[in-house]
């Protein structure tokens, strides 16, 4: 069953890098990890930790529950698949600055 997972977890990540244009490489240093480790985790080899899969997370810009539970495909919700597809076409300093810019906007409607 962990084997299982492991493969679902690693393929999830694969196929959302290369849906953003991202190598392993920058996807492990986003991440705070070591290369070693993120491939493993990729090729189901090893399960991340939970702060390892809350880093991912942030960096491939999946909700937990999607990516580890695999609770909701974005094939049925057209909308969270064209935003997808828009961040995929964004540049790695344009996902940091829409990041940053968020991040200033989520203090004001606290």
């Amino acid at each position: 069953m962990e084997q299982l997972q492991a493969k679902h977890i690693g393929q999830v990540l694969k196929d959302r890098r290369n849906q953003l244009g991202y190598t392993q490489e920058f996807a492990a240093e986003k991440a705070g990890i070591s290369y070693s480790y993120y491939t493993k985790i990729e090729r189901g080899e090893q399960l991340p930790s939970l702060e390892v899969c809350l880093q991912l997370a942030q960096v491939f810009h999946l909700s937990l529950d999607r990516w580890l539970l695999d609770t909701s495909k974005t094939d049925n919700e057209p909308e969270l698949a064209d935003l997808l597809n828009c961040l995929g076409k964004l540049s790695h300093n344009s996902v940091d600055d829409i990041q940053n810019l968020l991040q200033k906007i989520s203090l004001y409607i606290k």
